[in-house]
Formats: structure tokens, sequence, C-alpha cells
């Protein structure tokens, strides 16, 4: 059976990917507005630095540590990137989509190999 912390983890890592996706969305759709300022989701390093603190805590306790992670949106605070630049963002809507899809293969994995376990064969 797939571990409660994976589960937490990869749970968490594609909340992150869906609201990364929403905020690429309304950057591309604000573009010409004026004064806009695109929006960045960071969550990657708060995952994974979360989970090196958690490593040495039971499993149950670990797993709803790393569910209570939220994702965060905000302004991007570096001056260069206050105004949205299409071919940037772009390109992050097409890495988030690679991750996104390398992380659904993964549980797709997982659970086969769930169902092969129950069925025996």
């Amino acid at each position: 059976m797939t571990s409660p912390v994976l589960e937490a983890i990869v749970s968490k890592a594609l909340d992150g990917l869906h609201l990364r996706e929403v905020a690429t969305s309304h950057n591309v759709a604000n573009a010409s507005s004026p004064g806009f300022v695109p929006v960045r989701v960071s969550f990657e390093g708060q995952l994974q630095e979360l989970a090196q603190a958690t490593a040495a805590m039971a499993p149950p306790q670990r797993a709803a540590e790393l569910s209570a992670l939220q994702p965060r949106v905000a302004a991007s605070a570096d001056p260069a990137e206050r105004s949205v630049k299409i071919d940037q963002e772009i390109a992050i809507a097409s890495e988030t989509s690679a991750r996104y899809a390398m992380l659904i293969g993964m549980l797709n994995r997982s659970l086969q190999m769930q169902q092969l376990a129950i069925r025996g064969s």
C-alpha cells in the first residue's frame, strides 16, 4: 500500500502545481492590464524543507504536517519581473504541465501495483 507520507507529498505537489497553472493563466489573461504585476506560486522549497524537518516523526503525524502545508501565491518581488512576459509564462506553463503529468503517472503506477497486489496475479 502507498505510504501516507508519500501520498501527502504528492497531494501537496499536485495542489501547488494546480495553483501555479491558475496563476499562470491569470498572468496571461491580465498581461495587457496597466500596472498589473504577475504572481508566482512557490511551494517546492517549502515542501522539501518540511519533508526534511519532519523526517523523524511517526508517519501519521508526518503526513498530517505535510498535508497542512499551503502553497503561496505572491506578486513577484523581482523588479525585472514587474511585467508579464508571455514567453516566460508559456515556459512556466509547459514545465508545470510536465511535472503534473509525471506525478499523475507516478500515482497511476502506484495504483496499478496496488491492484496487482490485491488480485495476486
